[in-house]
């Protein structure tokens, strides 16, 4: 039997299950509460961020919505014959709950990786992994990517980007909004992750925090019906900075900051400049399908 001893929200363990979009991190994501409710393994310096994000509410609107932390007791979801084991899990928004036809593209962001504490042997073999990809040139490196219809693209693939052919990749992550509904759809999606990306570097210039080795998620919904019934529903739609909303010509677009495992506030030393060029760079990339 299954057993869930709650910290702060109320799930139904029965209904815990392997979470399906997930496209890059570590292993061992659930999901909960009818897929409202991503459950991910507990990282102590990552449930410090989050518990320290309430006392910065500028930032609130850029992060998955925090539920709190619980214990859950089950067998592996994917070998039921492993012994049950007691786990603690972060609870946090789903963000392609409610969506269509998403489509997910994870981007680490920042030329450096590694945290305050890494031993040098850590900070070395960082670095090297650094310089195999995109991050040290560019700031960024995608980590996975799933375009709805389409099998998940894995970390390896996207190791193999390079400076020139990541605008292939980010061509793909686009090419659901162009195919099914227009380019015109593409643009606006592009534009309205500019606009949140742009919001974000706003709150972030004033935040003094250090967000090594952390991500972006970045979600949009590529169905054409639910892009016409939201027209018909709201033709003057609008989106609010950083939050899920609905864009001008119905676009649905979800822009968050993720993944705290080697995060900190950090009161004093001002902005984070790694984090904020990494944004800035990502912008410039997206400017192309604007």
């Amino acid at each position: 039997m299954a057993n869930i001893t709650n910290y702060k929200i109320e799930l139904d363990a029965e209904k815990v299950r392997k979470f399906g979009y997930q496209v890059a991190g570590h292993p061992g994501v659930l999901e909960a509460d009818d897929g409202k409710i991503v459950m991910k393994p507990l990282d102590e310096r990552e449930l410090q961020f989050y518990e320290g994000s309430k006392t910065c509410p500028e930032i609130q609107p850029f992060l998955a919505t925090f539920h709190g932390h619980l214990k859950h007791t089950d067998r592996d979801v994917d070998n039921a014959e492993e012994p049950a084991e007691e786990k603690e899990y972060l609870c946090l928004e789903n963000l392609v709950h409610g969506l269509k036809e998403p489509c997910v593209m994870d981007v680490k962001i920042g030329v450096r990786l590694w945290d305050i504490d890494a031993t040098p042997a850590k900070r070395e073999r960082t670095i090297k992994q650094a310089n195999r990809t995109t991050t040290v040139e560019l700031g960024v490196f995608i980590t996975g990517m799933r375009v709805d219809g389409q099998p998940a693209v894995d970390r390896g693939w996207c190791a193999e980007l390079t400076s020139a052919t990541i605008m292939d990749a980010l061509e793909m992550y686009f090419s659901a909004a162009e195919q099914r509904v227009s380019i015109g759809f593409r643009k606006q999606i592009a534009r309205q992750f500019i606009k949140g990306m742009t919001d974000l570097m706003a709150v972030l210039e004033k935040t003094e925090t250090r967000m090594y080795s952390s991500s972006l998620l970045l979600v949009y919904d590529a169905s054409r019906q639910r892009h016409n019934d939201l027209l018909l529903a709201n033709p003057a739609a609008s989106r609010t900075s950083g939050n899920s909303e609905v864009a001008e010509d119905g676009a649905v677009i979800r822009l968050k900051a993720i993944d705290f495992a080697h995060s900190h506030w950090t009161p004093g030393q001002g902005r984070d400049d790694n984090y904020l060029a990494g944004v800035s760079k990502l912008i410039e990339l997206f400017s192309t399908f604007a």
